[in-house]
């Protein structure tokens, strides 16, 4: 049973990576204005080009979408520290909590303020893979994958790579592109029920890492991802 646990563990961030992209590309295909969910560095360039353009209730949406996204992943953070063994689980049942609540919302409210509901979410997703705050590995970090890609194949030329390194990194941006991909298979086919899936998948996460943790009480935590 350890090692499912520790597979169990190493597979989530190729889980949450293909949330997120699912997430981003509903949020972003129903807002239509660039608005996402999870991608932070392109809510954060397009803040700084309105800004620039003087443009201050558009850049006032990327500055409400970066906050919130803090206050996400300060809540989930918040019940890690007090969560202890079962803080994955309780993550992942929140973040399937907040989804509900948007899909609920999603006929009473304009889809800025469901993807703001969104974006809490997608912040507080990211502390599921929290160890400590020196060691959280942060979701939808495209731009970080796409660099260690190219420096391990850099490593590669000069026969120092690390093909098992650099085949974790194509998976965890290919995690993200088929979140992404299926998000927009899902807007184009069943818009009505694009939260569906994500919430199905955090379910089952959370779920799994209950029955996990529970039945391995008597090992150490926090010592594998």
């Amino acid at each position: 049973m350890l090692n499912e646990r520790r597979f169990f563990l190493s597979l989530m961030p190729y889980l949450l990576l293909f949330i997120a992209g699912t997430v981003d590309a509903v949020g972003f295909l129903h807002l239509k204005d660039g608005v996402f969910a999870s991608f932070m560095s392109g809510n954060s360039t397009h803040m700084g080009m309105m800004l620039s353009y003087h443009d201050c209730p558009q850049a006032a949406i990327y500055i409400a979408i970066l906050g919130i996204f803090i206050i996400g992943s300060m809540s989930g953070e918040l019940i890690a520290l007090s969560g202890r063994r079962f803080y994955r689980g309780v993550v992942m049942a929140s973040v399937s909590v907040v989804l509900i609540f948007a899909i609920i919302m999603e006929s009473y409210l304009p889809f800025l303020a469901i993807n703001f509901i969104l974006c809490y979410g997608m912040g507080m997703q990211n502390i599921a893979l929290r160890l400590t705050i020196e060691k959280s590995i942060p979701l939808t970090y495209a731009t970080g994958y796409l660099v260690n890609i190219g420096r391990l194949l850099a490593l590669a030329i000069v026969g120092q790579g690390d093909r098992k390194r650099l085949m974790q990194y194509l998976c965890l941006w290919g995690s993200l592109i088929s979140g992404a991909m299926n998000g927009g298979f899902i807007m184009q086919t069943i818009p009505q029920y694009s939260l569906f899936p994500a919430l199905a998948l955090t379910s089952f996460i959370a779920v799994t890492l209950f029955y996990i943790e529970y039945t391995h009480r008597s090992t150490p935590i926090d010592t594998e991802l």
